[in-house]
């Protein structure tokens, strides 16, 4: 919608992308999650957040990866931790690539764990892009967040824990 998306660029506020939505049975029960398709997004920057976790509503900190999508900008949040604590495959795999870089993320299904997948484009198009990389990938939840101080932030990794 052209007004609904003016009115969101005036108010600064970011949509979030989209890699996977709900999918809910005739009754209305929520059925499970499928993915919206691969999307092509160029890196901007990263931000360490805090923010609620989707299913248990406590804080977390979460890494919020800006992008450009379409010339868009939006967020994705993923949890700084996964549930074993020690730092999520997502911030790993994304540790590899630099601002600027345009990478092709997208959701995927291996048995019934579900796992964000996200490839650097070389110059090929997405269909032969998908066939190159096809790690097991954690499912990540999201939330928007406030900044973390420094402080906090040294307080979530432990200073001999390795990464």
């Amino acid at each position: 919608m052209k007004n609904s998306l003016e009115a969101v660029k005036k108010a600064g506020v970011m949509p979030r992308l989209s890699l996977a939505e709900q999918i809910f049975d005739e009754g209305g029960k929520r059925k499970g999650v499928r993915g919206t398709g691969p999307k092509r997004v160029k890196l901007i920057e990263d931000r360490v957040m805090m923010g609620k976790d989707y299913h248990t509503g406590e804080e977390r900190y979460e890494m919020h990866y800006i992008v450009e999508e379409n010339g868009i900008k939006k967020y994705y949040p993923t949890p700084l931790k996964g549930e074993d604590g020690s730092l999520s495959y997502l911030v790993k795999k994304m540790s590899e690539f630099q601002e600027g870089d345009e990478v092709i993320m997208e959701f995927k299904r291996r048995g019934a764990a579900g796992f964000i997948d996200v490839r650097k484009v070389s110059g090929q198009n997405i269909e032969e892009a998908e066939k190159e990389n096809d790690d097991d990938i954690p499912v990540v939840e999201e939330d928007e967040g406030t900044y973390p101080t420094p402080e906090e932030l040294d307080e979530v990794f432990d200073k001999d824990e390795e990464i």
